[in-house]
Parts: structure tokens; sequence; C-alpha cells
């Protein structure tokens, strides 16, 4: 049975890497995830959190598919 590599693991993101992922600041994010507009972080401490990259991932290509379904023609009619 083969190993899975290194990048099939679940990777966890700190706050700065999220930053860059989505182009949004520090305080959208946290803004966001409280009021669940954005995936939820993991705590590991009362004072650290992370998310898991996969959520983050999920959550652009989410949100490109719903900026490109309001935009389609077919859209506007309905």
């Amino acid at each position: 049975m083969q190993q899975p590599s290194v990048s099939q693991y679940p990777k966890f993101l700190k706050l700065a890497e999220v930053s860059a992922i989505t182009g949004l600041g520090k305080s959208t994010i946290l803004s966001w995830e409280s009021q669940a507009k954005f995936p939820r972080a993991v705590r590991l401490s009362p004072t650290f959190r992370v998310w898991l990259e996969a959520d983050i991932h999920q959550w652009v290509l989410e949100k490109h598919a719903e900026q490109t379904m309001s935009a389609s023609p077919a859209a506007a009619v309905n």
C-alpha cells in the first residue's frame, strides 16, 4: 500500500496565510468568521487559531462560483 504524499495531508494555515490567499484583511476574516460568513477556525489554544487549507480554498471557489452565477446573462433574466 502506497503512503499518501505530504501534499495530500490536511494542512493548517495561520491568519496571515489565510489573508494572503483570500486577499481579505485579518480583521475582515475574524469579523466574517464570527458572523458565519467565513470558514470557522480550529482553535489550537485559547489564543491561537488556524484554518484548514482545504476549507479556505473551497470558500474561495464558492465565492467565485457565486460571482460567476450572478454575472451570467441567464441569472439576470430570472
